[in-house]
C-alpha cells in the first residue's frame, strides 16, 4: 500500500507542477492577442458589426439621397431657375425700357415701376448663378474623391 500512497502522491505532485506551468505559459500568451483578452476583442467586435450593419447603411442611403437631390438639382434642372438667356433677355428689355424713357423725356420709373428692382435682381441673379455653378463643379469634383 505505501507505494500506491507514493504514486499518488507523486501524481499530484506532477498535475500541480503542469497545472502551474500551464497557468505561467497561458498568462505569457495572453500578452500576444492583438486586441487584449476576449472582452476586448468582443468590444471591437460590437464595434465593427454596428458599423456594418447599421451605421453604414444609414448613412450611405443618406449620402445617396442627397447626392441624387443635388444632382437632380444642379445637372437635371430640377428645379426652374432662371438661366443667364432669362437674365440676358430682361436686361435687354430694361435697357429698351430706360431708352423710351429717355426717349419721351419722362423717369423710367414711371413706365416700369420695379425698373430697378427688377435690374437689381438681375445682377444678383447673375451673381448667384455663377456661384450655383460652381457648387456643381465641386460636386463633380469631391462626389469623384468620396
Amino acid at each position: 500500500m505505501g507505494i500506491k500512497i507514493k504514486q499518488v502522491v507523486l501524481n499530484k505532485l506532477k498535475n500541480s507542477r503542469k497545472d502551474s506551468l500551464s497557468k505561467k505559459v497561458n498568462l505569457s500568451l495572453l500578452d500576444d492577442f492583438s486586441f487584449g483578452q476576449y472582452n476586448e476583442l468582443e468590444e471591437a467586435v460590437s464595434g465593427l458589426s454596428y458599423n456594418v450593419n447599421e451605421w453604414f447603411p444609414e448613412k450611405f442611403d443618406q449620402w445617396f439621397d442627397i447626392g441624387r437631390d443635388i444632382y437632380a438639382i444642379y445637372f437635371q434642372r430640377a428645379e426652374p431657375f432662371p438661366t443667364e438667356t432669362d437674365f440676358n433677355t430682361d436686361e435687354e428689355v430694361l435697357n429698351k425700357i430706360q431708352e423710351a424713357a429717355d426717349e419721351l423725356g419722362i423717369d423710367v420709373t414711371q413706365v416700369y415701376p420695379e425698373y430697378f428692382e427688377h435690374k437689381r435682381l438681375c445682377e444678383e441673379g447673375q451673381a448667384l448663378l455663377a456661384e450655383f455653378a460652381s457648387q456643381g463643379e465641386e460636386f463633380l469634383r469631391e462626389s469623384k474623391s468620396v
